[in-house]
């Protein structure tokens, strides 16, 4: 095998893995990749053969001038106005012209870094876990490129003849670049922890593969009949919940994330606009929904998903967002929102609590909206009147709630099925059965059509308790909507008039459901601690790592505990939000019995590396090593490129006393480094007795 065919060969393999992860994220569709993939396939087929006739410099610049109004047809119709589409295209255009013009030294440097900006397009474009398994092999075959160009450069500077120049010396490199490639990995730990952080490390495209910012129903300003029964079969998490202990008694895990008011052909929209409206309270930090006290309070993590609304418990009193930058506020329907769209998960605590109903306060009375007959046909009045009957208005709603959870059925099969000119009437009439938004949609207007306020209401039912850390999860299965009706005597109240098989309910525990919340906690973890990995967090860790250098201060006797502790005031930014310090512990220091556990391991781990290293066998290259770093020390000129076999020769020449011994040693390094031989246990006592003697005639003359 030939050194160009050697080079050519690696960076064919290299190019093909390069584009592997685009087509999933969207930047790349499918038929561009299996076309490219096709051709790189071409490529190395040719490459080893190994045959002359690659690309002149003339081809490749005809190649891209007429590249050039292909460009902008791409970016201007196929892509859609993508750019980053149109340059990705752009890049495989050019590794593919750059490998078949390989003939020069330089051009293999030109063309592996432009796979590596292919390598850069789709790590910026990947937010699944997968991704680490692409980086890893790519690591590990750009170092194996990196190291065979090396090995290349090196022999061909130094072999004499051209048949040795074009031959390729077999060196083992598989533990070599097994440690290389776990080393860099581990290297890429603290300087991702560590490098600063940018507001969206992501170029994003039309779909980002299995990590897609979804769009879940109740959170996005428009919710038609078919919303929330087209989510029910995902197993996507939506978000993930924290509760200071157990759930309080009586709190229904019922998330709500949106209200709507207006109905028009099948769907439903939020009434005016906040602007017309005004919103309940102010812009900030902390929403205060109810005066009561919180008896309880849930930490939630809330997946990113389109729109702003924040689904909070139906019993939420307060609603307070983490971190400086949270801006909330609850609108005139009572929905909780953020400002600004959604970047990355997004976090807050909830408090919940009991409370006694009371008549609405000023500004929560219902407006014409929610008695809007649009949608209403003289059928479904006239059956809204006869189920409601007369009484009060919370009597009448039960009613209404009663008929449609008994007489109708769950389904969310609606194959076939022709929705007809009015989908609530076809639903009450014709089909009797459908899913959550049927069976709402219908009481909300049959409400309405007796005089009763009411909307519909969007979000979550039921929560699954997730066994790995404690946390409850929320699915997209979990999407449910039901009604909010306005009674005089306790304002907006909850019905839900789904049948009670087609809520969201917990899945039996089993292998499947397992593998769900195993996956589950890798997911939230990397869209925590990778995704989302922030300048706040950075701060939290470096905090950290500041408390434990102190308490390791502490330990030592002389520094003195004013040195090792804290200032008044320092550290905490929230000190004021504190409660009191408690009563100082008695005189005396407080042994941290884990550190010195993690001390005494680390010692024991040095220790044991040491004694191996002191027993492990002298190798060839150790050897030849300690003998090159002797010889300088002793005066004779050594270079880094210097061949090992011109190494013994001006060694002989230059101290014949250490000629015999130290040829001893060339020769055992050669043919275990480059021969790729095993030397025996008698060829390595012969080993360490050269090169002592060796070293010990190079003492005398140095």
């Amino acid at each position: 095998m030939t050194f160009a065919r050697e080079k050519r060969l690696l960076l064919g393999w290299l190019a093909a893995l390069a584009p592997v992860p685009l087509p999933f994220n969207e930047i790349l569709t499918w038929p561009y990749l299996l076309a490219y993939e096709g051709v790189i396939l071409a490529f190395v087929v040719r490459a080893a053969r190994d045959p002359g006739g690659w690309l002149p410099a003339w081809a490749m610049n005809v190649l891209a001038v007429a590249y050039l109004p292909y460009f902008f047809v791409d970016l201007r119709v196929l892509s859609h106005g993508r750019l980053v589409a149109a340059v990705t295209h752009l890049l495989l255009f050019t590794v593919l012209v750059k490998l078949f013009a390989l003939r020069r030294e330089r051009d293999k440097w030109q063309t592996a870094m432009a796979v590596f900006f292919l390598f850069l397009a789709s790590m910026a474009t990947s937010v699944h876990p997968a991704v680490v398994l692409y980086l890893v092999a790519f690591t590990a075959l750009g170092l194996l490129l990196f190291t065979r160009f090396a090995q290349l450069h090196l022999i061909a500077g130094f072999t004499a003849g051209e048949a040795d120049r074009q031959s390729l010396v077999s060196v083992p490199l598989g533990r070599f670049l097994a440690a290389a490639t776990v080393a860099t990995l581990l290297l890429a730990v603290p300087l991702f922890a560590f490098m600063p952080r940018v507001k969206n490390p992501l170029v994003t495209g039309r779909g980002q593969g299995l990590g897609t910012l979804g769009s879940v129903s109740g959170f996005t300003d428009m919710v038609t009949l078919d919303s929330i029964g087209s989510i029910r079969t995902s197993q996507e998490v939506a978000m993930r919940l924290r509760y200071d202990g157990t759930p309080p008694a009586g709190h229904e895990m019922r998330y709500r994330g949106g209200a709507f008011e207006r109905y028009r052909d099948g769907s439903w929209q939020p009434g005016p606009p906040d602007g017309r409206r005004g919103s309940r309270g102010g812009w900030g930090r902390r929403v205060i929904l109810s005066t009561a006290q919180p008896t309880a309070w849930v930490e939630v993590f809330l997946r990113p998903v389109t729109g702003r609304a924040v689904p909070v418990p139906v019993d939420a009193l307060v609603v307070e967002g983490e971190g400086e930058t949270s801006v909330l506020y609850a609108d005139a329907d009572g929905v909780i929102r953020r400002r600004g769209g959604a970047e990355g998960p997004f976090e807050y605590l909830v408090g919940l609590g009991e409370t006694e109903p009371a008549p609405p306060r000023p500004g929560e009375e219902p407006d014409r909206a929610t008695l809007d007959a649009a949608g209403v046909t003289p059928r479904v009045a006239a059956l809204a009147a006869r189920v409601a009957g007369e009484g009060a208005p919370r009597e009448r709603a039960l009613r209404l709630e009663r008929h449609l959870a008994t007489e109708y059925g769950y389904s969310l099969d609606f194959v076939g099925r022709q929705r007809g000119a009015d989908p609530i009437e076809t639903f009450l009439f014709d089909w009797r059965e459908g899913h959550c938004e049927y069976f709402a949609s219908s009481m909300v207007l049959m409400l309405r059509s007796v005089g009763v306020p009411a909307r519909l209401a969007t979000g979550f039912l039921g929560a699954e308790l997730h066994p790995l850390e404690g946390y409850w999860v929320v699915r997209q299965s979990n999407a449910h909507a039901w009604v909010e009706a306005y009674l005089p005597e306790s304002g907006w109240t909850t019905f839900d008039p789904t049948p009670a098989a087609g809520r969201p309910s917990l899945e039996e525990a089993g292998l499947r459901t397992l593998l769900f919340q195993a996956w589950d906690y890798v997911l939230f973890r990397w869209d925590r601690y990778v995704l989302t990995y922030g300048f706040e967090d950075q701060m939290e860790f470096l905090g950290a790592a500041h408390g434990l250098w102190r308490s390791l201060l502490a330990l030592l006797p002389w520094v003195g505990e004013d040195e090792a502790a804290p200032a008044p005031g320092e550290g905490d930014a929230w000190a004021d939000e504190l409660e009191p310090a408690p009563p100082a512990e008695p005189a005396g220091r407080q042994v941290p019995w884990p550190l010195l556990a993690l001390a005494a391991a680390l010692v024991a781990v040095a220790a044991v590396a040491a004694y191996r290293r002191a027993r492990r066998p002298l190798s060839g290259a150790e050897a030849y090593r300690r003998l090159r770093r002797r010889a300088k020390e002793a005066g004779l000129p050594v270079r880094e490129a210097d061949p090992p076999l011109g190494f013994g020769r001006d060694l002989a020449r230059r101290f014949p006393g250490a000629a015999g011994a130290g040829g001893a040693v060339v020769e055992l390094y050669v043919r275990e480094s480059y021969a790729g031989e095993d030397l025996p246990a008698a060829e390595r006592g012969r080993l360490k007795e050269s090169l002592g003697e060796a070293v010990k005639a190079l003492r005398k003359v140095g």
